[in-house]
């Protein structure tokens, strides 16, 4: 009973202290940082490179349609594959890591692995919407173009008729 009564006074104690906030986002974004080590851990290090060569590229493809949407696709469904990669890393975490950052919910591969696609797969479908207004553009232009070469076309024989009906 004592126990009890000492928890629960520290626990208001606690609360009521002012001098103890609650985390915000930057405080867990270094924790996080500062949990993970990312030189230490030589598969982490590929999972950069890996997710620099996607970003490098999606940048190189950016004028090529078809290779982007190839890359949208594979980028996407490896980023569909990340609850199945988060399970198999949670059986073999000793085999390649010092620690095991498989918790059950993801959250670790959703940031390390899964945000960076997703963030690139988000590029390339911006890249796709300019390149469709882009070429929408182009294809209106070309409508106008020839709308007005029509018009002239029309006036062009109006006027050289004209003068034939007054002939007559």
């Amino acid at each position: 009973m004592a126990a009890e009564q000492l928890k629960e006074s520290m626990m208001n104690s606690l609360r009521n202290n002012p001098n103890i906030t609650s985390p915000s986002f930057y405080t867990d974004v270094v924790g996080f940082y500062h949990a993970v080590n990312w030189a230490g851990e030589s598969w982490l290090q590929a999972l950069g490179v890996f997710q620099l060569s996607v970003w490098l590229l999606a940048v190189l493809t950016r004028k090529s349609s078809n290779a982007q949407m190839m890359l949208l696709f594979i980028v996407l469904g490896l980023v569909y594959s990340a609850e199945w990669l988060n399970r198999l890393g949670a059986r073999h975490w000793e085999d390649f890591a010092t620690q095991n950052y498989f918790d059950p919910r993801g959250v670790f591969i959703s940031v390390v692995y899964s945000t960076p696609l997703l963030t690139a797969a988000f590029g390339i479908l911006i890249n796709a919407l300019r390149s469709t207004a882009h070429l929408l553009v182009e294809v209106k232009k070309l409508q106008f173009k020839k709308e007005a070469k029509v018009k002239r076309k029309g006036t062009a024989a109006e006027v050289a008729s004209a003068p034939q009906k007054k002939e007559q």
